[in-house]
């Protein structure tokens, strides 16, 4: 039962963590790597309705190499937090 506990508490601590993360993105920097890195193939609102954990797991996939894209993208992880907020706001 213990064991237990100590999972739960983990499990949730790593799921606040990582959540925050999402949190503390900056969305006007996203806007800008959009409009600098985005913008000429791509419009904000392709994005509409879609979730920053879905825009975040296919920028991932893009900048890894997993995913086909037009042109190879070089994202840090704060750029894609960044670039997620923007485009999940729609702005």
């Amino acid at each position: 039962m213990k064991l237990t506990r100590i999972f739960a508490v983990a499990i949730a601590t790593l799921g606040l963590a990582g959540f925050s993360g999402v949190a503390s993105a900056d969305a006007a920097a996203g806007k800008a790597k959009f409009e600098a890195a985005c913008a000429e193939c791509h419009e904000v609102a392709d994005f509409e309705g879609t979730s920053a954990a879905d825009i975040t797991a296919t920028l991932k996939k893009i900048v890894a190499g997993q995913q086909k894209h037009k042109t190879a993208l070089k994202l840090t992880d704060a750029e894609i937090a960044d670039l997620a907020a923007c485009l999940s706001a729609g702005k």
